[in-house]
């Protein structure tokens, strides 16, 4: 696959979480996906779907916007902004009804139209910080 037809497949997924559609973002995932970044989590979609059905119900309006997406290769990089509300329950955080906005960067490596290997970045403790519990540098 071409460097932009990469692309369109992170992009999609990205797309379709942002429509809070974890159904639409499975076609762009294989269903052993590895994914780095989340401690503990095991391979596969479902595993990772998880993840995405606990960040919606923390966020029920978040959304990834793309940044910035390099691709070479088989590997794209997409650098996100994650915003929303939290409403939810987030791993043991109750909701605080702050707003954030989070930034992240994945490298994907795609094989025949699906992401195989992802590896997320996100600025979980500026997250933290953003909803208040997690004193902010100098603090």
């Amino acid at each position: 696959m071409s460097a932009e037809e990469n692309k369109a497949v992170t992009r999609g997924f990205m797309e379709a979480f942002s429509r809070h559609d974890l159904d639409a973002c499975e076609p762009f995932l294989d269903e052993n996906i590895v994914v780095h970044g989340f401690p503990g989590l095991p391979p596969g979609r479902d595993a990772y779907r998880g993840v995405g059905a606990m960040f919606l119900a923390a966020f029920p309006d978040g959304t990834m916007a793309v940044e910035d997406m390099l691709a070479d290769g088989d590997k794209v990089v997409a650098r996100y902004m994650y915003t929303g509300t939290h409403q939810g329950e987030l791993q043991g955080i109750p909701a605080t009804g702050k707003e954030i906005a989070a930034q992240g960067i994945l490298i994907d490596h795609i094989v025949n139209g699906k992401v195989v290997e992802r590896w997320d970045v996100f600025d979980q403790i500026g997250m933290l910080q953003q909803l208040g519990v997690m004193p902010a540098p100098g603090q």
